[in-house]
């Protein structure tokens, strides 16, 4: 399933049937056993609740491990967005990636601006037959130093990560013109089928993460963009 018919199945969900069924464990259940793949969904259906006690080692290896319908397709950006992505990176020399998964968004940047740098950092151990310089690493600690990069681009992280405004700092630490951050905009249900522990449905809440900064928002096809300019 992709992208933009989430964000639509999402927005049917989320708008048009009543919170306390929406958010109920039993109206839940049987969407969490399609997604996740297995009839026993409970450990994921309390992410919410557990994530909070688990180490760094414990996190990523939840993630390594994961297999969803989520996280088996090619990529969580919509077109809208990664149209976007590929327009404000062609005047980066050097491009990170963070929360690359397995390239895809790489992979259309070196066709699109075949002259860059192209970095990515994720918790995968590796990336096989990647056309990029991978680094495994959190994105709460990125193993670069100041100003490494012309652009950085983070699409669908923040949600998933316990410290948003850490993750934002550190990307903007290691930006040298911009950063580019995608997450959806997604009103902020206990059982979701993404593992977010971070919503931003109204635009304040995500531009607060960038005080300090020059920085814009826009709703592209359901999720935010937000460009960071240093």
């Amino acid at each position: 399933m992709n992208r933009s018919l989430t964000n639509v199945v999402r927005w049917t969900m989320d708008e048009l049937i009543p919170a306390w069924i929406r958010d109920s464990r039993p109206f839940m259940w049987p969407f969490y056993c399609l997604a996740y793949k297995t009839l026993k969904p409970a450990r994921y259906m309390r992410f919410k609740t557990d994530v909070w006690s688990m180490g760094p080692e414990q996190y990523a290896d939840f993630y390594k491990n994961l297999n969803s319908i989520s996280r088996n397709r090619a990529t969580d950006n919509n077109e809208a967005c990664i149209r976007q992505v590929l327009i404000d990176c062609g005047d980066g020399e050097s491009v990170l990636d963070v929360g690359c998964g397995r390239g895809y968004l790489l992979n259309q940047l070196r066709q699109a601006v075949p002259g860059a740098r192209l970095s990515g950092v994720d918790l995968l151990d590796d990336v096989p037959g990647a056309d990029f310089q991978y680094h495994q690493g959190a994105a709460d600690s990125l193993p670069f130093d100041d100003a490494s990069f012309d652009v950085v681009i983070c699409t669908h992280v923040i949600e998933h990560v316990k410290d948003p405004a850490r993750v934002v700092e550190e990307l903007t630490r290691v930006a040298r013109k911009k950063v580019i951050i995608v997450t959806p905009r997604q009103r902020p249900f206990y059982y979701t089928l993404d593992e977010h522990i971070n919503f931003y449905f109204y635009r304040e809440q995500l531009l607060r993460l960038a005080e300090g900064f020059r920085a814009s928002a826009e709703n592209l096809s359901g999720d935010w963009y937000m460009v960071v300019r240093k």
